[in-house]
């Protein structure tokens, strides 16, 4: 029988589980969760080598662009509030597995239910425990919501964005923890609703830019802290395994 030391044992698995494993990232929101920000985006991960991640969900868009993972669980319409008290978040947990969850969801809280901010807030908190409760290391990148247009939108619609951002400028950092932080992104500053929209609310080719630039850099050190814990963990099993081997060595 051939004998390998742990040395050289420790070598071949090392280099067996080098190679980064996947990362399920899941867009998750209503219409502007499926909007082609998230193409964007992908391109810009890969163009710095980050290639290691599989958009998942339920929901398909038609994202134009090289290799562009379509996948996403942004349904039109929906509200925070809605999917809190229905429960349907935990089927789609299952189901996808993700690791990192993009999340903007709250618009049609504000503009269509009139909710107030403390239900979103209250519906936020149902949804982030839903989320951990699948997986307690989930990665969790929050975005704030998009301007509206007060052109187009009711004044309180349109104050009602601004006062849910305020609230989850301080929400994210309350809700987040050393085994499942949450990345706050700021997509309102910078947005303009004449430029960089279809209808005064969803995003156009230049918005789509725009919220891919904003969710980069969270959405990047999401995917390396999801690969940094897992190569963490098979460093410890491949170290435990030369060891085992080695004294199986020394016993022969």
């Amino acid at each position: 029988m051939v004998k390998f030391s742990s040395l050289a044992l420790f070598g071949l698995l090392s280099l067996a589980s080098a190679a980064p494993r996947v990362v399920n990232v899941m867009p998750f929101g209503a219409s502007i969760a499926s909007h082609c920000w998230r193409a964007n985006l992908q391109t810009s991960l890969r163009a710095i080598s980050v290639n290691n991640f599989d958009f998942v969900g339920s929901q398909t868009s038609n994202c134009a662009g090289v290799n562009i993972d379509q996948n996403h669980q942004g349904l039109p319409g929906a509200l925070a509030t809605d999917f809190a008290k229905n429960g349907n978040l935990p089927t789609w947990l299952a189901a996808a597995k993700p690791d990192v969850i993009l999340m903007l969801l709250g618009t049609n809280d504000v503009l269509i239910a009139r909710k107030p901010v403390a239900d979103i807030l209250a519906a936020y908190d149902i949804l982030i425990a839903q989320m951990r409760a699948n997986n307690p290391n989930m990665q969790i990148v929050f975005s704030n919501l998009l301007p509206l247009d007060p052109a187009r939108f009711p004044a309180a619609a349109v104050q009602g964005i601004k006062d849910l951002n305020a609230a989850i400028a301080t929400y994210t950092h309350k809700m987040a923890t050393s085994a499942s932080p949450v990345y706050l992104v700021d997509n309102y500053e910078g947005f303009n609703v004449l430029t960089d929209t279809t209808d005064g609310e969803h995003p156009n080719e230049s918005g789509n830019a725009k919220m891919a630039a904003k969710f980069f850099q969270s959405t990047r050190n999401a995917i390396r802290a999801v690969s940094r814990s897992r190569f963490v963990v098979k460093r410890r099993r491949v170290t435990g395994a030369a060891r085992r081997a080695e004294a199986v060595n020394l016993m022969g």
